[in-house]
């Protein structure tokens, strides 16, 4: 079967409509857009609200248990019409390209002081090495090399001491100890159970933010199931641009349009810009202008400066700044005047996100022997001298670091030169990790906000920046 695109979801779900049911679907994509078309599809399975209470199983793929789920696909229910198994965050697809994410989140719960999801995400990781959490415990995870590291997990060794990962996995019970391979082992079931046969009426309905395509069970599914494939390329290419705006847009107006309103074409790209590539903040910014309107059908640039605020220029200047010089109270108060005044922390988290990865490429040219880079360069040296040097050979760096006024470059420059690279890495560890938090947990987003914003001042603070 073809492989269908966001644009194919009404050809997909009259096909349902119409009784063309697959037995297995997979959605694939951002986490917003796919949990949101899983419920398209779910609501065209199930069309009787009330059928869905009886008939719908909700499985957490972080928490699954692959015997029990695929028991109750080869039995059949005691309920009438289709029953539905929807598998949210599934496993099946991990590879070796996704062992890094696992271990970010292994290393982020272990920070939060939760030792059974880091545990979990860390045997998650071992499944795929296919190598057993016994066997890497006796080997010690701390001690492995670097090129042991990268063979088995296909990411560079961390540089931070492991001890506590090793701690995790020698106080397994060592029956459970002895298990490897349990991923691949499950998807592989899961081909052979769909190969031998289920019950018509039964469904199963994936949901994944990253797939390794080679995997036999996609295979499986492209040929006698559904993919449904909502990737946005998360890049700066002016294609990825291109995708992630069309996305928004189509986001955009079809939210607005559910309560008759529709937005200034000239005022569209304001609103895009002050919240960026964030779909799931995109639809709540658009929900928020069409209640402010009221009666009115249509939205204007005023509507958008009251509900949403400030630009995340300014948001940058004066968050970071306040950030940069160790002054929590300032920026604590500067972040809650932007909450306050509509600004949507995704868009915040973007801004600090982006302007960091600058701070870390500007610090790394600093570290180049030609030409050399002193903080004690006046603004006229660095304009005229300095800068057409680092330029020369670098046309392609053009947008990211050279549009814009020298002087902003200079004071950028300047902010960078205080810090290591590594200082700066934690810093974007840091950011990514209350991004995470914010898309997948249920904690307020002011104390993720407000807790980012202590940790990242002591970074500020590891790099002489506090008074």
């Amino acid at each position: 079967m073809p492989i269908y695109k966001r644009q194919d979801i009404p050809k997909l779900l009259d096909a349902i409509a119409q009784g063309t049911a697959a037995q297995v679907y997979l959605v694939v994509g951002e986490r917003y857009l796919n949990r949101n078309a899983a419920g398209e599809l779910i609501d065209r399975l199930l069309p009787q609200k009330e059928s869905q209470a009886t008939n719908l199983q909700q499985i957490d793929g972080d928490r699954e248990d692959v015997n029990r789920t695929l028991n109750l696909l080869k039995s059949f229910s005691l309920f009438k019409g289709r029953q539905v198994f929807r598998v949210t965050d599934t496993r099946l697809f991990y590879s070796k390209g996704v062992a890094r994410n696992l271990w970010d989140k292994a290393c982020e719960k272990n920070a939060a002081a939760e030792p059974g999801p880091a545990l979990r995400y860390l045997l998650q990781m071992l499944s795929l090495a296919a190598v057993s959490p016994r066997e890497i415990a006796e080997e010690d995870i701390g001690s492995l090399s670097g090129a042991r590291w990268q063979a088995l997990f296909g990411f560079s060794r961390p540089e931070e001491s492991l001890s506590w990962a090793q701690d995790l996995l020698a106080g397994l019970d060592p029956d459970a100890a002895s298990e490897k391979g349990g991923e691949g082992d499950a998807a592989t079931r899961y081909t052979e159970a769909f190969e031998a046969g289920i019950p018509p009426n039964n469904i199963l309905v994936l949901l994944a933010e990253a797939v390794d395509k080679r995997k036999r069970f996609y295979k499986y599914i492209q040929q006698h199931g559904v993919i449904l494939d909502l990737t946005v390329d998360p890049g700066s290419s002016k294609a990825a641009k291109k995708d992630q705006e069309a996305v928004l847009k189509e986001l955009l107006h079809s939210t607005l349009a559910e309560d008759g309103k529709k937005i200034e074409p000239q005022t569209v790209d304001v609103f895009l810009e002050r919240v960026g590539f964030h779909p799931a903040a995109v639809v709540m910014e658009a929900e928020k202008l069409a209640l402010y309107v009221g009666d009115r059908p249509r939205i204007t640039r005023e509507d958008v400066d009251a509900v949403i605020g400030r630009t995340r220029e300014e948001a940058l200047f004066e968050l970071t700044e306040a950030v940069t010089a160790g002054k929590i109270e300032a920026g604590l108060g500067i972040l809650a005047h932007l909450q306050a005044g509509g600004v949507h922390p995704l868009a915040i988290l973007a801004t600090l996100r982006n302007h960091y990865k600058k701070l870390l490429i500007v610090r790394a040219l600093q570290d180049l022997p030609t030409p050399a880079y002193s903080k004690s360069f006046s603004f006229p040296v660095f304009q005229k001298k300095y800068l057409p040097q680092l330029k020369e050979g670098r046309e392609e760096w053009n947008s990211l670091l050279w549009k814009g006024h020298p002087y902003g470059l200079y004071m950028l420059f300047r902010q960078a030169s205080s810090f290591t690279c590594s200082n700066l890495q934690e810093g974007l560890q840091e950011v990514l990790t209350a991004e995470y938090r914010m898309k997948g947990s249920p904690l307020d987003n002011r104390l993720i906000m407000d807790n980012l914003l202590f940790n990242l001042v002591g970074y500020e603070a590891a790099a002489g920046h506090r008074p």
